[in-house]
Formats: C-alpha cells, sequence, structure tokens
C-alpha cells in the first residue's frame, strides 16, 4: 500500500498537467480577489479644499484617515478632469466659506459629485460622506448632531476581504487537489493499461485501492501545510493557540473526503480529459455554494438552501471560526458532517474502484 501510494505521490510531482489542474484555478481565483479588493475596499476620490482653515483641514485629514476612501487632493479643474476619464469615482468639495460658516453656525454644506456607474459605488460613496461628517462634529463640545452610535461588535476583530476569501479558496485548493489528483492517478492506470500490472501483482485489489486514496490524501495534505505555514508567516491564515487542533481537522477531513470522492470519479470516467474537466466543474460549484465569493448566508434563499446541503459549506465555516474568530459555535456540527462526508466520499470510491477492477 506504501508502495502505491509512493508511486502516485512521485508520479504527481512528475506531472506538470495535473498540478497545473490543481493549482491554476484557486491561483487565478486568488489573483481575482486581489483585484476586485484593491478596486472595491476604498472608492478613490478627489477633495477640493477650498478652505485652508483648521476646521476644513480637519475634514480633510478625517477623510483621509478613513476606511470607505482613498483621497487624492486636487483643484477643481484637475478634481473634474479625474472625474471625467474614471480616475476618480467622485469629488468632494469644501468651499471657501466652510470655516467662517462653521464659527457662525450657519449652513456649511460638503459638496459631492458622484460618478454613479453603478449602485454599489454610489451606495458606499453616500454612506460614507455623512459618516465621515458626523466623525467631524463628534468630536466638538458644541456638536449640533445630537445623535450618537453606540456600535458593539460581534467579532473581537475586522477581517479583510482577502484575508476573508482564503478560507473558501484554500477549501477549493483541497477539493481540486483531492477530486482531480485522485481521479487522474485512477484514469491514468486505466489509460496506459498498468492497471493490468497491477492486478496482476501480488496484492489485493483492498490494498491497490487503500494505496490510491492514501496518495491523493497525503499529497492534498501536503500542499495545504505549505500554504497554511506560509499563510501563518504572513499572518493571513493565523488560528490562536488550540484552534490550531479543530482548523487541522477540518483540512483533513475535507482532503479525506475529496481523495474518496476522486477515487469514486476516476473509476467512473477512466479518462484524464474527462476527469480533469468534471473535478474543475464540481470543485468549482462547491467554491461558489460554500461562499466562495460572498458570505452564504447573505446569498438569496434558495441558494443558501442548496449551500446547507453542500459538505463544503461546512469546511468553510469550520475553518472561519477557527482562524478568524476563535470560535467553538457549530464546530462540532461542521466537523460531523465533514466525517461523515468523508466516510461517504471514502465508501464511494471504494465501491466505484472495486466495481471496476473486477470488470478489468
Amino acid at each position: 500500500m506504501l508502495a502505491i501510494a509512493a508511486k502516485d505521490i512521485l508520479t504527481w510531482s512528475r506531472t506538470p498537467s495535473a498540478i497545473a489542474v490543481s493549482l491554476l484555478p484557486p491561483i487565478a481565483f486568488l489573483l481575482i480577489i486581489f483585484i476586485v479588493a484593491g478596486a472595491t475596499g476604498r472608492n478613490p476620490v478627489a477633495v477640493v479644499a477650498e478652505d485652508n482653515g483648521p476646521q476644513a483641514q480637519r475634514l480633510v485629514s478625517i477623510l483621509e484617515d478613513s476606511d470607505a476612501f482613498r483621497v487624492r487632493p486636487a483643484t477643481s479643474e484637475e478634481a473634474s478632469g479625474l472625474l471625467d476619464t474614471l480616475q476618480v469615482a467622485a469629488v468632494i468639495t469644501i468651499p471657501a466659506s466652510f470655516d467662517d460658516d462653521y464659527r457662525m453656525h450657519r449652513p456649511d454644506p460638503v459638496q459631492i459629485r458622484i460618478n454613479n456607474l453603478n449602485l454599489d459605488f454610489t451606495n458606499d460613496l453616500r454612506r460614507s460622506l455623512p459618516a465621515a461628517i458626523t466623525r467631524f462634529y463628534s468630536s466638538q463640545p458644541d456638536n449640533p448632531i445630537m445623535i450618537g452610535v453606540a456600535e458593539t461588535d460581534l467579532r473581537p476583530h475586522d477581517v479583510g476581504l482577502v484575508q476573508f476569501e482564503l478560507v473558501p479558496i484554500l477549501v477549493l485548493l483541497l477539493t481540486l487537489m483531492g477530486v482531480v489528483n485522485g481521479g487522474l492517478a485512477i484514469a491514468r492506470e486505466f489509460e496506459d493499461l498498468t492497471i493490468k500490472a497491477l492486478l496482476l501483482s501480488p496484492i489485493s485489489r483492498g490494498t491497490l485501492i487503500a494505496g490510491k486514496i492514501l496518495a491523493c490524501w497525503v499529497t492534498t495534505m501536503l500542499v495545504a501545510a505549505v500554504v497554511l505555514i506560509l499563510s501563518a508567516i504572513s499572518g493571513f491564515l493565523r488560528p490562536a493557540g488550540w484552534y490550531w487542533l479543530p482548523a487541522l481537522a477540518a483540512t483533513g477531513l475535507i482532503a479525506l473526503a475529496a481523495a474518496g470522492l476522486g477515487a469514486a470519479l476516476g473509476g467512473a470516467l477512466r479518462r484524464f480529459s474527462a476527469v480533469s474537466a468534471s473535478g474543475i466543474n464540481v470543485a468549482i460549484y462547491l467554491f461558489f455554494l460554500s461562499g466562495g465569493i460572498g458570505v452564504a448566508a447573505f446569498l438569496p434563499g434558495w441558494i443558501q438552501t442548496i449551500a446547507h446541503f453542500t459538505p463544503t459549506f461546512y469546511g468553510v465555516d469550520a475553518l472561519e471560526a477557527a482562524i478568524f474568530y476563535q470560535s467553538t459555535d457549530n464546530l462540532a456540527r461542521d466537523l460531523t458532517v465533514l466525517l461523515l462526508t468523508a466516510a461517504g466520499g471514502l465508501i464511494l470510491g471504494i465501491m466505484s474502484l472495486r466495481r471496476r477492477l473486477v470488470d478489468v
């Protein structure tokens, strides 16, 4: 069994096409997330400060420190050009009479010109500027805004968009590595007819199947270990204390379930191209349903219903709770579902392979 597993691991490491099929989709999604985060995290705005007084400069400083804006100082003419050429999403103008109007308690409007090219950008800008102005007034002893906001966060700290999306991408990597590589290792034996030589060797079919599944699981866990170590060093994914244990348990169970499903897929299709195409499609659908692009709980109701029948949904939930929030909420449920999925995947893979090996 160990010899078969070692042979499959060595073959995978020497097969660039198998490595590419497993790694390119997660890398592509990671690059997309980085680009999207850079485009949507903080909206680029031009700030035209026509008043150099202390109050006007304090408002500019608040805008610059805001998590909602990437401020670009400009003159009125420069700002119009930036807005027209889509280099900024809006122009915020602080009028020349800002400080005088502020001292005299007169209406003191701050103007904003928005390029409302889509609702997402527009709503962010419409919310963010009033929030900044509220912050401007909140520290004043004669604050005219008599309503305050008391914020209580559910989580102990905020998680960045890129960091948040790394968990579904890690689950996508585990699923692809297991389903695709497990299927390809078996399909290759059928295409090259080396499966006949293995069956003629003095080993049982159970040993052969166990070696194949073990190789896929070990390969998947080795790649996952590299990703987790690099993520921990960089600080993106770093469980605290004993929460490494549920994170590793969830990772191992996802990899084991995917290895079983890969064995079933390879036994059913027995063709390199068919296995790779089917495995990639299955993994990507599971990625989206488990919250790969957005929070699954905020998706339309019918999609949420489907997502709750998707094992990777529980894998993402368990990893997020362990890595980001140091929480045991739903941990028993998540690990139970993953354990049952792993057992089901292994049973399915073993049954599929046994039937195909009898037909050889």
